[in-house]
């Protein structure tokens, strides 16, 4: 009895686990009959330390070849024969790969690709191939379709050669289109190099110049239905560095013309080509984007949040997990990665990058802000293809992630054992064989990813949800309707097992509806690429055609529109490939639409004209900003980020009672600042000898003010200078008194080194302007910090350190980044409001003149943040005072790996005379260090003989490596609130709203407020970035300086790049408005770089 009851609970448990309440459904092979799996025979001739790429994996096709309205799968073997399997109904397929003529055995194969070479209406296959040493065996084969017998299946006959398309490069993937829009179809083939170009070793930028037939990527142009290679022509880049392992063809600046992106493995970068309409290609990755992915794999390419506009996707290797981080993270050799950009290599850090399409700038480049982190997709390790479909059918694109290897030789475990048994065979110990080398690589296994879009450029991880738990080495993937339902099915290409088939159950599971749209047309030229924009009362969507996808993989899909719950279209406009178009109105939302081109118009090409923006390039202000290079990572290698780079602020004032406000901008080390007067509409330069001879001074935080009660304006200016040992006088602020518009210097006390942020204000109520200094960090010793000081004016420009009698909390107030006075509860007595780094955001109430801490009382005291930025404003309009503060932003890495935040721990733990600074992230309830083991390691000495491995510190906990005793000695402080926003004033709070998402894109460290639309409300103006990050942090550089209009009710509404004409890129460090006569300018200081000015237009903003 006892058995039985076991054997029914056994059963009962195995039914509930085969029967999940999930999206997805991996049906067994043994149902399906797709049989194929990628097995891979490794030998002593065959393995991943003689090719690269063999673990890369193959690819799969997704189209109806025999035309009968179901979608067939072909999948390509790297070691193994191709398959082609016949859809039968119900997903049943049936291989008829030696019946088709299409079973190819032979050499290594990669991508496949799907086209109608010929223009008969059967769709034909491209198999490319690589790997093998004999040219031959690398051709490329195209098996034209020759309709089907009369049983149903397709027969193919191999044709690459009279097509001139038998190729023998090292080929990963081909994409068809019409390049130059002459009406025939035209190739690009996708290749890769070889190992000796691939290592960090190589950081010659000369290798640029170097090319090889069989490695560089190639155009190829049909001419009369024989394809030539057309690249030296085209500004195609074709050199011995390119490891292209994914392609994207699509029309990125919304110009008719079909584009290219194409991600790069190893030390070269992304490529992105825009279509100059003549034949030929412009390369403009700089232009377009801050940073791409390091080892960039598949890539896919749609519009994300349906503004209309296509956005970007690369994949990389970058873990989920602490554990898997820290066994791939090594140490962190920021001259190195310098050296790279050095030698014209663009900026590439190892994780997914999504790149938001923002529009195109006045150059016709669109320009990119690249958010994964903030969008939760960045870590998906081992990654292959991704894809972007609406696999829910609400009406919001989702993302898949094949992932998977079958050996990590990127293992920082295994690359010690490869480097001690070098040093061993050296010493005339044994050597071991390939084979015992390769052994020691462990396998990556895991479930693929999928994303759910939360419609708000976040995603949420659905792999159990969804039904993806099953541990694989995907590579190749498409999404198709396999069983046309209206729900996307999804297919891999596995390698070392059988082809996964996932059956979507959208159909049956929720009550959205979908779209299907078949697209007809007499040639494949006007068919790739062509653009379907759907509309619908709650939203707009568009979608692109072109077959290749994700990773070696293409699909001949209806394009696929998921409807949500209310599935009334308004209208649908078709943009086909050669520039016709057609517009259906009222369509019946059906699962399937035919539309054709024959019903299509040929129209004028796109217009020139450019939109009206908000913000319009004014006529430039002659100053540049000048930073000299220096590496902060040298004085305390665990820096998150350098604190140089700080500038240059400007403090603004009307100098000379004109009316309209000058201004003075701060200079680098080595750069004297400028004062600039408004004059007729513009800014001349005055030129200060005072300034001049101060030039040795890295200007940091400036004030105008009256400090010798004279009725004009004097300018108090600090200094940085992390690099600086303390108590160097050109860390101390400067005050120059202005005698009828000529400058000199003061007397003023030695204190506030190394201050950010200074403001004034009469904090003892007493008739002239106090002064209080804030410091960032004292120099070489973050997170160390002399906090801030409160200097009382004497009289006649004489003050007195007063923060011992007025203010003594101050000098716990930690890294002070910026500062703000106002008479909160209205008094007559200014509150001191202090943004810092790794603080709350601190209220210093005013008692008569006397400072105290305040912040449990006003509600800030949680807000513990890395805050930057601080400005006042009436938002609401309610009389009193509100804030805006600008903070880090989300798009970081631990937005993906800590969701309970930071903490940072500092001590001298070695007693080694110098301060270690390690940050904790928190997973699962326990604290890691973020620091790889070689950085952690390299600071703190004594835990070699602990760690000496990398597997034991990867599973260690903070308190593991850094006992208790050890901790407890330490400095610590936190950071859960990442996000910029505002501080709502009401009834003695200061209630914190976070700002949109856009705001959180990046480091927000200028504020600007004015009102843009005139309706009588302030509006925000945002400035930000920090490139001088860790190399492993990398670039944070998302923000092109971005509007924000006031909607009322604490409420903001983001202003899309393309309508407030902002594209500003660098580290912006300062905002301001100025108004002259009937005309407002906003500037934009940004670091190393020329001021950046912009005219107001009055215009009436879109909805």
């Amino acid at each position: 009895m006892k058995k039985s009851c076991i054997l029914v609970l056994l059963i009962f448990l195995l039914a509930s686990c085969q029967n999940k309440d999930t999206l997805f459904t991996l049906l067994k092979s043994g149902d399906t009959g797709i049989e194929f799996n990628n097995f891979i025979d490794e030998d002593a001739a065959n393995n991943v330390l003689e090719y690269g790429y063999f673990y890369n994996g193959g690819g799969v096709a997704a189209a109806d070849f025999n035309n009968d309205g179901l979608v067939d799968l072909y999948f390509t073997g790297n070691m193994v024969a191709n398959k082609l399997y016949l859809n039968k109904g119900d997903f049943n397929f049936e291989d008829v790969s030696e019946k088709s003529g299409t079973a190819l055995n032979e050499g290594w194969k990669t991508g496949v690709s799907v086209v109608d070479i010929n223009d008969d209406g059967w769709i034909d296959i491209y198999v490319c191939r690589a790997g093998a040493q004999d040219p031959r065996l690398r051709s490329k084969l195209l098996y034209v379709n020759n309709g089907k017998t009369a049983d149903g299946i397709p027969t193919f006959t191999e044709k690459a050669a009279e097509y001139g398309l038998d190729d023998r490069s090292y080929t990963t993937q081909a994409v068809f289109f019409d390049y130059d829009r002459d009406g025939d179809t035209d190739c690009f083939l996708l290749n890769h190099s070889v190992q000796k170009y691939a290592g960090f070793s190589n950081l010659l930028g000369s290798y640029r110049e170097q090319r090889n037939e069989a490695y560089g990527n190639k155009l190829l142009q049909n001419n009369n239905g024989r394809f030539s290679n057309v690249t030296d022509s085209s500004g195609i880049v074709s050199n011995v560095l390119s490891f292209g392992l994914g392609i994207n063809v699509n029309d990125f600046n919304n110009d008719g013309w079909q584009d290219i992106y194409i991600s790069n493995d190893y030390n070269e970068n992304d490529y992105l080509y825009l279509n100059q309409k003549n034949g030929t290609f412009r390369e403009v990755i700089r232009e377009a984007t801050g940073h791409v992915s390091l080892y960039s794999m598949g890539t896919d390419a749609a519009d994300l949040n349906n503004d209309g506009l296509t956005d970007i996707l690369t994949l990389d290797m970058l873990p989920a997990s602490n554990e898997r981080i820290k066994l791939t993270a090594g140490d962190d050799n920021y001259d190195k990665y310098q050296q790279l950009l050095r030698a014209g290599f663009h900026d590439q850090t190892m994780r997914n990058m999504l790149q938001l399409n923002n529009g195109v700038n006045a150059g016709g480049v669109p320009v990119f802000s690249e958010i994964g982190q903030l969008a939760g997709v960045s870590n998906t390790d081992w990654s292959w293809a991704a894809l972007m479909a609406d696999f829910d059918n609400d009406g919001w694109k989702d993302i898949f992630v094949s992932n998977g290897y079958a050996r990590d030789y990127t293992n920082m475990e295994f690359l010690k054992y490869s480097t001690d048994i070098q040093l061993e065979a050296g010493k005339g110990g044994k050597a071991p064989t390939q084979m015992d080398i390769i052994e020691q690589m462990p396998p990556i296994n895991e479930p693929d990813y999928i994303f759910q879009n939360r419609k708000n450029l976040t995603f949420a991880k659905r792999i159990t949800e969804w039904g993806f738990e099953e541990n694989n080495q995907s590579n190749g993937a498409i999404y198709a309707d396999l069983d046309n339902d209206g729900d996307l099915d999804l297919v891999t290409n596995n390698v070392n097992q059988k082809a996964f088939v996932y059956r979507n159950n959208a159909e049956t599971k929720l009550t959205n509806k979908s779209l299907n749209i078949k697209l007809e047309s007499p040639k494949y030229a006007f068919l790739a690429g062509t653009k379907i924009t759907l509309y619908s009362d709650s939203l707009t969507q568009a979608q692109n055609f072109m077959p290749v996808r994700g990773f070696q993989s293409a699909q001949w899909e209806p394009v696929h529109f998921g409807l949500g719950n209310n599935p009334k279209i308004d209208s649908l406009t078709v943009l086909w490939a050669d520039g016709s178009s057609q517009t259906i109105k009222d369509p019946k939302a059906e699962k399937q639409l035919v539309l054709k081109y024959t019903d299509a118009r040929k129209g004028p090409d796109f217009s020139e004209s450019k939109p009206q923006v908000l913000w319009e390039a004014a006529n430039g202000i002659d100053f540049r900003h000048a930073e000299d290079p220096r590496n902060d990572f040298r004085i305390q290698t665990l820096l998150p980020n350098m604190l140089t780079y700080q500038g240059p602020h400007l403090a603004q004032k009307d100098l000379n009672g004109d009316g309209t406000d000058d201004f003075y901008i701060g200079g680098g080390r080595g750069q004297a600042g400028a004062l600039f007067m408004s004059e007729g509409g513009t800014f001349r330069k005055v030129s200060q000898e005072t300034f001049e001879k101060d030039a040795a001074f890295e200007d940091a935080g400036m004030a105008f003010f009256d400090a010798d009660n004279d009725k004009d304006f004097d300018l108090l200016v600090t200094s940085e200078g992390y690099e600086l040992n303390a108590g160097d006088p050109l860390l101390m602020p400067r005050l120059y008194i202005n005698d009828n518009g000529k400058w000199r210097k003061a007397d003023f006390p030695a204190v506030g080194p190394n201050a950010s942020a200074v403001t004034v204000a009469d904090v003892d109520h007493d008739g002239d302007m106090d002064i209080f200094l804030g410091t960032r960090v004292n120099p070489g010793r973050f997170p160390e910090s002399a906090g801030g000081v409160i200097l009382v004016n004497e009289g006649k420009g004489k003050f007195t350190d007063a923060t011992k009698k007025l203010a003594p909390q101050l000098a716990n107030a930690g890294m002070i980044t910026d500062a703000a006075f106002q008479d909160l509860n209205k008094d007559g007595f200014p509150e001191l409001i202090l943004t810092s780094d790794w603080k709350p955001i601190q209220i210093f109430s005013n008692n008569k003149g006397k400072l105290d801490d305040a912040s449990a009382a006003w509600g800030t005291s949680a807000l513990n943040g890395c805050w930057n930025v601080i400005r006042p404003a009436d938002l609401d309009g309610d009389g009193d005072m509100d804030f805006v503060v600008g903070n880090m932003g989300t798009n970081w890495q631990w937005n993906v790996t800590s969701s309970q935040g930071l903490s940072l721990y500092a001590a001298d733990f070695d007693n080694l005379g110098r301060i270690v600074p390690v940050i904790s992230v928190t997973e699962n309830g326990k604290e890691y260090p973020y620091a790889s083991r070689d950085e952690l390691l390299d600071q703190i000495p004594s835990l070699k003989k602990k760690y000496s491995n990398y597997v034991t510190y990867s599973k260690a906990t903070l308190t593991d490596i850094l006992p208790s005793d050890k901790l407890s000695q330490a400095q610590k402080l936190t950071a859960r609130e990442f996000r910029s926003g505002i501080l709502e004033n009401r009834n003695g709070k200061l209630i914190f709203h976070a700002l949109p998402v856009q705001a959180q894109f990046a480091p927000v460290y200028a504020i600007a407020l004015h009102d843009v639309n005139a309706d009588g409300k302030p509006d925000i103006m945002l400035g930000g970035n920090l490139k001088q990050t860790r190399v492993r942090i990398g670039k944070n550089d998302a923000s092109l300086l971005q509007v924000f209009v006031n909607k009322g009710n604490r409420t903001f509404e983001y202003i899309p790049q393309a309508q407030s004409g902002l594209y500003v890129n660098g580290d912006v460090r300062d905002l301001a408005v100025f108004t002259q006569a009937d005309k407002t300018f906003l500037i934009s200081a940004i670091n190393n770089a020329e001021l950046q000015t912009f005219q107001l237009n009055k215009m009436k903003l879109k909805k």
